[in-house]
């Protein structure tokens, strides 16, 4: 029986009879897997098939493996460089000891594990510089009340300010050109009466409209505020439009973020607890319970870990996937951020920042008296000056209210502020022992993956550090590398990705009360340049 066209013969085999033996000359049937039409040879006449679309990590691990005698030459070529094109390295090698050695600087650096050191290459402006054109410390006028928070875009080109008034602006930060967002409602939002003129207006006060945080997603792409109304909004952060609403809460919104490279949200509450918000599926994840009061703060890294800061005096690192949480004891934590995966700083009522670990439960490093009147004695910097405090009522560590009556008073109890009270003391009470309450931290930033970081409050001036490292690589210290002015409470505050610059989100009142008010202020974004040297 003759063999079937396009079978494969075995080596050695007796040819069977009547079939022809192949020439030296000719290619052997054999050789023909596919033999089985009329044109020739299917493996010769088929196009060849398009290798799949390469990502790009594959591309990553291609340009790592062209570590031998081209690397460099491929490397560069390829728009990766591992060194300068005037080195002839290609026959060692090392080109592509360079190109690894760079690839795995920069995941490394990706996922927190390295920082670079750039706080000592920024230069703080001189008061000649801050004084051009504008008054030091002023910011650009934007909302009506106190703003609250600032978020940054990924690429730096804009930022978002929210306020007490429910306002949202988005700010072209080359131009400062302002681009107002709107939540379902607000455009048809009934205007409040004012009542007769002669009758005397009391003080504006927030509405359960205002806004008390905001933030942006990694990718650019969203953007999140929070609020009185109990619900977490969600804007396409490119054209301003609003996505959808999230309610859940029991109680005001304070804090946001998102975890980075992902869409997956964090919201903390005064209802005490945090909550988790898929953005793509757009629904409700899971509810991290611990805290004893109001959350204030909170921030998340690109792994699944999130660190909060509450009115309970209490730091919370949460360990989502192992469903655990780490309690450090602290003061009332107005900010907190991230430095690497298992480091971030803090600042509290008490006006000190702090430096933790998850390795410990108390502080690595304290720096008491970062902001206030002591601060610019030991730290020094330029300060735009502050709301006065004189003939403020202290009885038992309490402060219960002004003399003259002519600022409000602030009710301060182990160090948090507990709202304010009228001026119902003798003035045989009146102690000259104040309590700074201007030195009270409110925000605190971190350049991500580098050493520096920057601290504001309401004493006029926003100082930055330099995050200082133990020999066994963890956070040891702060150092301060001068101030900035800023008239106004500093509410929010945001680093650049370059360190080239930061923003502010200033308020005449404090983010999450009114026990002081400095009029002089504005309500608004201040941005500030800085210089990096190479």
């Amino acid at each position: 029986m003759p063999p079937k066209r396009g079978s494969i013969k075995a080596r050695g085999s007796k040819p069977a009879s009547g079939t022809k033996r192949a020439k030296p000359d000719e290619p052997a049937d054999d050789y023909f897997l596919g033999d089985d039409d009329d044109n020739g040879p299917r493996g010769m006449d088929e196009p060849e098939v398009e290798e799949a679309a390469e990502t790009a990590e594959e591309r990553r691990l291609r340009l790592v493996d062209l570590g031998g005698d081209d690397g460099g030459d491929r490397g560069r070529r390829m728009g990766v460089t591992g060194g300068s094109d005037e080195d002839d390295d290609n026959e060692d090698g090392v080109g592509g000891d360079r190109l690894a050695a760079r690839l795995q600087q920069d995941a490394a650096e990706a996922s927190g594990k390295v920082q670079r050191k750039l706080a000592h290459c920024i230069e703080i402006p001189s008061p000649a510089a801050l004084g051009e054109g504008r008054k030091a410390g002023s910011c650009n006028r934007g909302h009506r009340l106190s703003a609250t928070a600032v978020a940054l875009m990924p690429d730096d080109s804009a930022a978002f300010t929210v306020s007490k008034d429910g306002g949202i602006i988005k700010w072209d930060l080359e131009t400062m050109q302002k681009t107002r967002l709107f939540r379902p409602g607000d455009r048809n939002a009934p205007a409040k009466a004012t009542g007769p003129e002669w009758v005397k207006k009391g003080p504006r006060q927030a509405s359960k409209n205002g806004l008390y945080a905001t933030a942006v997603s990694s990718d650019g792409k969203f953007m999140a505020v929070g609020g009185g109304d109990r619900k977490v909004h969600l804007f396409d952060a490119r054209n301003g439009g609003h996505i959808q609403s999230f309610p859940g809460h029991k109680d005001a919104v304070s804090a946001l973020a998102f975890r980075e490279g992902s869409h997956q949200l964090f919201s903390g509450s005064l209802d005490r607890t945090v909550k988790m918000w898929s953005i793509d599926d757009r629904a409700y994840m899971d509810t991290l319970f611990g805290h004893q009061a109001e959350v204030l703060c909170l921030d998340v890294l690109r792994q699944e870990r999130a660190v909060t800061g509450a009115n309970d005096r209490t730091c919370r690192m949460w360990k989502v996937p192992e469903e655990s949480q780490l309690l450090a004891p602290s003061m009332s934590v107005e900010g907190i951020r991230f430095i690497s995966n298992t480091e971030w700083l803090s600042g509290g009522s008490d006006s000190s920042l702090q430096l933790w670990s998850h390795m410990k439960k108390k502080p690595v490093a304290v720096i008491r008296n970062a902001h206030g009147a002591k601060a610019t004695t030991a730290y020094g910097g330029i300060s735009a000056g502050c709301a006065p405090l004189s003939g403020v009522v202290v009885r038992d560590g309490m402060a219960l209210g002004s003399k003259k009556n002519t600022v409000p008073g602030v009710v301060v109890r182990d160090g948090m502020a507990l709202g304010s009270m009228k001026n119902t003391v003798p003035d045989s009470e009146i102690c000259d022992e104040q309590p700074d309450v201007s030195g009270w931290v409110q925000s605190v930033a971190v350049c991500r993956g580098t050493d520096l970081v920057a601290s504001g409050a309401g004493d006029g001036c926003v100082r930055l550090w330099s995050v200082a490292h133990s020999k066994s690589g963890g956070v040891q210290g702060l150092n301060c590398l001068g101030g900035v002015p800023a008239r106004g409470f500093v509410n929010g505050l945001a680093l650049s990705r370059t360190g080239s610059f930061f923003v502010a989100a200033i308020g005449q009142e404090p983010r999450m009360g009114r026990w002081l008010r400095d009029s002089s202020a504005r309500n608004g974004l201040l941005l500030q340049k800085l210089t990096v040297k190479e």
